[in-house]
């Protein structure tokens, strides 16, 4: 069963080329603006602009976290399904797609904000550069922590995705998605409500106890997460 699960999450990484091709797009453009900056700023011609900011080339990688998990299951389940494939092999093989791509991007996320980012710093973006890892407050615990942080960040967000595409099809979904919108338009004017979506926020993203944060976007990713075998119990091949 395990390793019927590692091919269908091969397949799953091999049938995505649109969202690596999409995310290389956005990465290279910004990475020539990163070196027009870097010439005008050897040239003098950026001498008198201190505040330039930028945002991390890394934070681009989380693309791959909302496109992966589109079509995943809005195209690739039935071609999976008709190569032979249990419901239950994709379930397993879905979630290893999620915990290794969570994993990849976050220590990617990590090396290029103290290597790429650094250089970009010191030589065309002397206002710093807008990172997950910086604005989070991940980055002040520490390294391992911090991929820990933004591993289950990513991890919950790749499943949130992954699992509201799913649903698009049925009543359920279109439930789905007027309240997460009614949520967001009836709390955040509401102060005691909006008080309870912040606090939601902050335990999942910026709260001061690492542990917490880490556990609470893991088992919120557990409890999403299964409700996807009885999702694609009944979906239609």
């Amino acid at each position: 069963m395990i390793s019927k699960a590692l091919i269908v999450a091969k397949v799953n990484f091999l049938n995505n080329k649109l969202a690596y091709i999409v995310t290389a797009i956005v990465i290279g453009f910004t990475m020539i603006q990163d070196l027009v900056m870097f010439i005008l700023e050897r040239t003098g011609v950026l001498a008198n602009f201190d505040g330039n900011m930028t945002v991390s080339v890394g934070n681009y990688l989380f693309l791959l976290v909302l496109l992966i998990p589109i079509v995943i299951p809005a195209l690739n389940f039935r071609k999976i399904m008709n190569l032979g494939a249990k419901r239950d092999d994709f379930f397993k093989g879905c979630a290893v797609n999620y915990i290794i791509m969570a994993a990849v991007i976050s220590f990617m996320c990590i090396i290029l904000y103290f290597t790429y980012d650094r250089v970009m710093i010191e030589s065309a973006y002397k206002g710093g550069t807008m990172d997950v890892l910086y604005w989070f407050g991940w980055i002040g615990n520490g390294v391992v922590v911090a991929f820990f942080q933004q591993f289950a960040f990513l991890l919950l967000l790749a499943v949130v995705v992954h699992t509201l595409t799913a649903v698009q099809d049925r009543w359920y979904g279109w439930l789905a998605d007027v309240l997460i919108v009614a949520i967001i338009s009836v709390f955040t004017p509401i102060a005691p409500l909006r008080s309870a979506l912040v606090w939601f926020f902050a335990l999942i993203i910026f709260h001061s106890n690492a542990l917490i944060q880490i556990a609470s976007c893991l088992v919120l990713a557990c409890g999403v997460y299964s409700l996807n075998r009885r999702i694609f119990a009944g979906k239609a091949i």
